[in-house]
């Protein structure tokens, strides 16, 4: 007979991903096999028949060999939080940061597995809020405009740092090795992915003004040479 897992640890990420599966193919298909489990999640049969022993000895499925796999009370409640994160996560990546439908699934089956029930509830108090409030719709044309642009893929035309406008904002796609201060600028945000604005030259010198999220920073210009850009229109 299983143990009583009351007082067990958390299961693994890998068998949250084999609970998730199972509820999913039962959803769809009414029962779920071995062989179901391994063409979902990619996995040879001799790796879901240790999953599913492991699952077993939680109190989390009902499994014989050679039967359909069922879930317990216990599993089931377990897969429904764990498919509950994964739907919510994946809907923020797409609804607000415009990420495509695979690129939100895959996202989503990284993150759901090591974010907690506190976090979990806040984030969607936030993806809700974006979503539904009026005094957010400012905020949702802006991400609607921007969020498809921050991208670094190789092959789009790039501008140093030290020649954006004043005013214009630019992604960090790559930083030179030979920059000076490499690590401080890391620090401070002048990274790969990282969305920045000119917001002024130093009326003498050579030192430009740079916001990075909520700071501003001031760098010389021969040092912002070596970060490019690729600006946003």
């Amino acid at each position: 007979m299983p143990n009583d897992t009351r007082t067990s640890p958390p299961i693994s990420s890998s068998l949250e991903d084999y609970l998730e599966a199972i509820a999913e193919i039962i959803a769809e298909n009414d029962h779920a096999h071995t062989k179901d489990i391994a063409e979902k999640l990619h996995v040879t049969m001799p790796s879901v028949t240790n999953a599913l022993q492991t699952l077993y000895a939680r109190d989390l499925i009902v499994y014989q060999p050679h039967m359909p796999v069922s879930l317990t009370a216990r599993g089931a409640e377990q897969a429904a939080v764990i498919r509950h994160r994964h739907v919510a996560m994946k809907k923020f990546f797409q609804d607000v940061l415009k990420l495509d439908a695979q690129e939100a699934d895959e996202a989503a089956c990284r993150i759901e597995h090591v974010i907690g029930e506190k976090v979990m509830s806040r984030f969607i108090v936030l993806a809700k809020t974006i979503a539904n409030r009026e005094d957010c719709k400012p905020l949702r044309d802006f991400l609607n405009q921007t969020m498809p642009q921050l991208c670094v893929e190789d092959g789009v035309d790039l501008i140093s740092l030290s020649e954006l406008p004043i005013g214009r904002q630019g992604v960090v796609v790559h930083v030179d090795e030979n920059l000076r201060a490499l690590k401080k600028f890391a620090d401070l945000g002048l990274v790969r992915g990282t969305l920045l604005q000119m917001e002024g030259h130093a009326p003498f010198g050579d030192l430009l003004r740079v916001k990075v999220m909520c700071s501003s920073l001031s760098l010389r210009r021969k040092d912002a040479a070596h970060i490019w850009l690729k600006q946003m229109s």
